[in-house]
């Protein structure tokens, strides 16, 4: 939910991460890591609003692998928005290995093609939880060896 938000100009008001710490190395990671949200009981840990004209509606539904949805729109959207990470790396601290990195929105008018807004969405710095063994330190950071670790 929290990525396909992302994509439009609604305005998260609530969101809860869950970037305390690196759960899993990635594996066919699809989007960058620190884009997640927690969602528990009661619907208080994730809100937005829409600040726009247009009407939006949210579908979610699962399968037998993953959890999947659409958000539609009654008319086209102004923008388009384009999540990256950007300065991703690991780092040996005196508690342990962290990840790092900035998760960046950058507006884009599709008529001409120009960057409208870049905004910094979330600073990342997670506690990593699972085997660090395949990283080997490369200029003070800690840089992936492995395909599987990274």
């Amino acid at each position: 939910i929290h990525w396909m938000i992302l994509h439009t100009p609604l305005k998260i008001t609530e969101h809860h991460h869950h970037d305390a710490l690196d759960l899993f190395p990635d594996y066919k990671r699809t989007i960058p890591f620190g884009t997640g949200t927690s969602i528990c009981y009661n619907y208080l840990d994730y809100r937005f609003f829409n600040p726009t004209e247009n009407t939006y509606q949210l579908l979610t539904w699962v399968t037998e692998q993953y959890l999947c949805g659409e958000l539609r729109a009654e008319k086209r959207q102004e923008y388009t928005y384009h999540i990256k990470a950007e300065d991703e790396y690991f780092s040996l601290e005196d508690d342990g290995v962290y990840r790092n990195g900035a998760i960046y929105r950058t507006i884009i008018d599709p008529s001409s093609g120009n960057a409208v807004e870049k905004e910094l969405i979330r600073q990342n710095h997670a506690l990593v939880a699972y085997d660090t063994s395949k990283l080997v330190l490369v200029d003070r950071r800690i840089k992936c060896v492995d395909e599987t670790a990274k």
